[in-house]
């Protein structure tokens, strides 16, 4: 019996090491793969801060609509852009406010961008979203929808000197409805979509509403919901330089070239909601800023 055991000790040594070494692995494998994915986004980050370096010192992406100036723009757009599952809520949120479940969504940009003073990536507050001629403004924070629009349209000239343009929406002007009936329209429409553009209660804004008459019945109502006066924290601070500055002005100081400067750090605004729509009922555009204010579209 003693010899037999001293015969397997090599075998059970052996087992005893597998065990140990599989659980050693079991348990640093989360920790390697931390690393990994540390290493990727600080590759990512190494990027983006490149990408802006060349866009910030390179003559030739000076003309925002020129090819290389595209691709730069593609690429920080993709690279600063947030996962896939992540934008997914987002494109929930639009097919909701379109009340089209299937419908393409294409995702365009954000405004994220890399400050090269600072030596940081500044998070995107906002991402633009496409259908057709639509575009979506959505917060990727809440993933609300906070400002929709058409994109504007193309014109040039054709060989014969004459203009031409591009398609534009067609807009139902029949009349069907009165400023009072696009009034509860708008408020059907804000609770109806939830999903897309969060619980609104309108009890606690005050409704100013008016309308523009552009001749032939082409009559477009406004509605316009606003809020309580509030306090909002830049990030980043808008920054002003200019000779006609207040000299004595608290925090002033002077750039690289000697011009006097002043950063504002914080501003007071009326978040409010505004919906336009025809006097046919159909939708012209839509705007919210009871989340903040609304950052410009990023359109590829």
């Amino acid at each position: 019996m003693t010899m037999k055991m001293t015969q397997n000790k090599p075998l059970v040594i052996t087992l005893v090491l597998l065990v140990v070494a599989g659980s050693a692995f079991w348990l640093i494998r989360p920790k390697i793969q931390s690393v990994r994915v540390q290493q990727a986004q600080d590759q990512k980050l190494q990027q983006i801060k490149e990408l802006t370096q060349t866009a910030d010192t390179n003559p030739k992406y000076r003309e925002h609509n020129s090819q290389v100036s595209r691709e730069l723009s593609d690429k920080l757009c993709s690279l600063t852009a947030r996962s896939p599952e992540e934008r997914e809520k987002a494109v929930t949120a639009v097919r909701d406010f379109l009340e089209m479940p299937t419908v393409v969504v294409k995702y365009e940009c954000n405004d994220a961008f890399y400050n090269l003073e600072e030596d940081r990536l500044i998070p995107a507050k906002s991402e633009t979203y496409s259908v057709d001629s639509t575009y979506f403004v959505v917060n990727s924070v809440t993933n609300h929808i906070i400002q929709v629009d058409e994109t504007p349209g193309t014109w040039g000239y054709k060989t014969d000197g004459s203009r031409w343009f591009s398609d534009q929406k067609q807009y139902d002007h029949s009349g069907k409805y009165s400023q009072a009936e696009i009034e509860q329209l708008g408020r059907n429409f804000i609770a109806k979509h939830s999903v897309a553009l969060g619980n609104i209660d309108l009890s606690k804004l005050i409704l100013e509403t008016g309308k523009k008459d552009g001749g032939n019945g082409r009559v477009n109502y406004f509605l316009i919901w606003k809020g309580e006066a509030r306090t909002v924290q830049l990030d980043p601070p808008t920054e002003t330089c200019s000779e006609d500055l207040d000299k004595n002005a608290p925090g002033l100081y002077r750039n690289d070239n000697g011009v006097p400067c002043i950063k504002v750090y914080e501003n007071k605004e009326q978040p409010s909601l505004s919906v336009a729509f025809t006097n046919g009922g159909q939708l012209i555009n839509f705007s919210n800023e009871l989340e903040g204010p609304i950052a410009r579209a990023r359109m590829r």
